[in-house]
């Protein structure tokens, strides 16, 4: 959810040039406020230092990406478990 935020933010700041102003005014919190950022990576992102705002914005990526947990994966038996009988199972356990 927070890349989606990032994301917003980014495009916002395209067309709503107070985005910028507000970061180079050093009230990006406000606008990080305005989105669905969890209130620590809140504080990562306002305290990050960055000379422009698409510097701010890269490192931002850098601070979201590294704060997201990885998406689980699914892991499903392979189908030849089902088929197999378990003496046939046992010689291929043995074998590899």
């Amino acid at each position: 959810m927070s890349m989606q935020a990032l994301n917003q933010l980014v495009a916002r700041s395209i067309v709503e040039p107070n985005i910028v102003k507000n970061f180079a005014s050093g009230h990006i919190d406000d606008v990080l406020g305005e989105l669905d950022f969890s209130p620590e990576l809140r504080r990562q992102l306002g305290s990050l230092d960055a000379g422009s705002f698409a510097e701010f914005s890269m490192l931002a990526y850098r601070t979201v990406k590294a704060a997201e947990m990885p998406e689980r994966r699914i892991e499903l038996p392979s189908p030849l478990e089902g088929l197999l009988d378990d003496e046939d199972q046992m010689d291929n356990e043995q074998v590899a």
